[in-house]
């Protein structure tokens, strides 16, 4: 299976699970690239209005070829209960390149559900895999959630 771990990450929250979840499926990453500056306390609220919104905005092309993956592993924080507008637009532009999709995010309060709902209807795919990982989680040991993730997604053989 040739999977591909594509995220956006403000924090660095999202970028450090992408990159667990990457090691774990000894696969490709892609960080979405945002033109937008999201930076300081300006950002925060520019994001969240933007997201709840379900506004959309402008991103660099990929570098991978995303439809030459099996699947795709979309990263996500969670604004205003719902994917981040970087992560919408992606999924917007690119969700007819899809083969499978697996999604996860990292989040502080609430939301994880409506986000995966959203993202799978956004896609119009199902997805063969979640993770949801708090943030207070990440200053811990979450390679177990990891792992039973790359494991719900991985074909059996």
């Amino acid at each position: 299976m040739k999977a591909l771990v594509v995220y956006y990450s403000r924090t660095g929250h999202t970028k450090k699970a992408a990159e667990t979840i990457s090691d774990r499926l000894v696969c490709d990453t892609e960080e979405i690239i945002d033109t937008v500056d999201r930076s300081g306390p300006r950002g925060i609220i520019c994001s969240g209005r933007q997201a709840m919104k379900k506004e959309l905005t402008v991103i660099e092309d990929m570098k991978k070829d995303v439809s030459s993956y099996d699947i795709i592993i979309v990263g996500t924080p969670i604004w205003v209960f719902t994917m981040s507008t970087p992560v919408r637009t992606f999924i917007r532009e690119y969700k007819d390149h899809f083969k499978k999709v697996a999604f996860f995010c990292t989040y502080g309060g609430v939301g994880v559900e409506k986000t995966f709902t959203d993202m799978g209807d956004l896609c119009g795919k199902n997805p063969v895999g979640v993770l949801a990982l708090r943030m207070l989680e990440l200053r811990k040991d979450y390679t177990g959630k990891v792992k039973e993730f790359v494991q719900s997604i991985e074909p059996r053989q």
